[in-house]
């Protein structure tokens, strides 16, 4: 039953957040070093006249490109691991059966299937293994060992496929145990994450029995929201300032505007359930981590609401990624349906996201910044309340 599990295991992937950036590092390391190797195999080849297998070691140069490729520029796992694995089979099983440079080549079979485990998928590099083991026990211990007898002396070909047995077990027991190690430490961090969501709302009901959080709680609150992201600093002040500014631009009273900045300081809370490697993870995000940012406007959601005073913060929380034409997260409000302050709070957010130095960009320039959001007038932001917010900033740009 737990073989059962293990292998089960196996499954689910390691590569997250600042692992699958180390891991991409990796890869790309990996795929140089493919590449450097088979330029300077081809080389050899095409001196000593090897005939077909200089195809394979150029092919295997072009290999080294395509995970460079993939690694730095398309930043996919996926297509390196299945090339990675795909071409082994492909030139290892030629290598074998050909008895390629007098029988040495084989002895390749024993090294890749290790640097698939260690660097790209402890399950494909295990099928590997065994592909490669299913293959040498037809070629030295069926009656197709006649044909090999010329490349290989009797002695390998009795003894190689025991070997390689050997290998293939110690192997695949100490990387599933590997693997399964390192979910255990992602799984360990998730929980980590989950508890301090669980005690920051503890905390904050314990806060809501008074009659209302002070501000003081939640300015401590939106101080240690924006420590969670190193390169957002002070953001969700700056998104409370512009959101009050436009709040008065738009008439609205004092207890509104008060309100607004409350939540407004409170809309991030939710990143605070977000592990620090996706939330400050230094490049594009694949599809998991994407949804797990996603996840903080209901995390947020969740620690706010049914406290006192906080209705309105929870659904600022919740919504503030919702889009005017519907195409937003995690709901797909549109238009009025959106609550009015969390529209107010996505404009704000949205400014101060362009005008702030990001890890994967600078800063926009202010016309840039306009353009952009100008060009999103009735799609992503409520018309009326972005033509006021752009009329606000035009003002103090012109002052500076």
């Amino acid at each position: 039953m737990k073989i059962r599990q293990s292998l089960k295991n196996l499954n689910k992937s390691i590569y997250t957040g600042e692992r699958l950036a180390k891991n991409l590092k990796a890869q790309s390391f990996f795929g140089l070093l493919a590449t450097i190797f088979g330029v300077i195999m081809t080389a050899m080849n095409l001196i000593q006249k090897k005939g077909f297998v200089t195809v394979t070691t150029i092919l295997f140069a072009v290999s080294g490109v395509f995970i460079i490729i993939s690694a730095r520029v398309l930043k996919k796992r996926t297509p390196i691991v299945i090339t990675a694995t795909v071409m082994s089979m492909i030139f290892f099983t030629y290598y074998a059966v050909s008895g390629a440079n007098e029988g040495f080549a084989i002895l390749w079979t024993t090294m890749m299937p290790l640097v698939i485990c260690y660097f790209m998928s402890v399950k494909y590099g295990i099928m590997l293994s065994f592909y490669f083991e299913i293959l040498i026990i037809l070629m030295f211990y069926t009656p197709l060992r006649q044909y090999f007898a010329g490349s290989y002396t009797v002695t390998f070909m009795n003894r190689f496929p025991v070997l390689y047995m050997c290998m293939l077990l110690a192997t695949a027991i100490s990387m599933i145990q590997y693997h399964e190690s390192v979910l255990v430490e992602i799984e360990y961090t998730e929980r980590l994450n989950n508890e301090v969501v669980k005690q920051t709302k503890m905390a904050l009901e314990r806060a809501g029995k008074l009659e209302r959080l002070s501000d003081g709680i939640v300015e401590t609150l939106a101080r240690a929201i924006d420590a969670k992201d190193k390169y957002t600093n002070g953001h969700s002040f700056r998104v409370s300032e512009y959101s009050v500014a436009l709040a008065k631009r738009l008439g609205r009273d004092e207890k509104e505007i008060y309100e607004l900045k409350r939540e407004a300081l409170l809309h991030d809370i939710g990143k605070i359930g977000v592990p620090d490697a996706v939330l400050n993870k230094p490049g594009r995000l694949d599809n998991d981590e994407y949804a797990t940012v996603k996840s903080h406007t209901v995390i947020g959601r969740t620690i706010l609401e049914g406290l006192e005073d906080m209705n309105g913060a929870a659904e600022v929380a919740m919504y503030h990624h919702e889009r005017w034409d519907g195409g937003g997260y995690p709901s797909g409000k549109s238009g009025k349906d959106i609550p009015e302050h969390a529209r107010i709070v996505s404009i704000a957010d949205a400014y101060d996201a362009m005008s702030s130095d990001r890890i994967y960009r600078k800063a926009r320039s202010f016309e840039e910044i306009t353009e952009d959001m100008t060009s999103q007038r009735g799609k992503q932001f409520d018309p009326d309340f972005l033509d006021a917010f752009i009329e606000l900033i035009n003002e103090e740009h012109d002052v500076k």
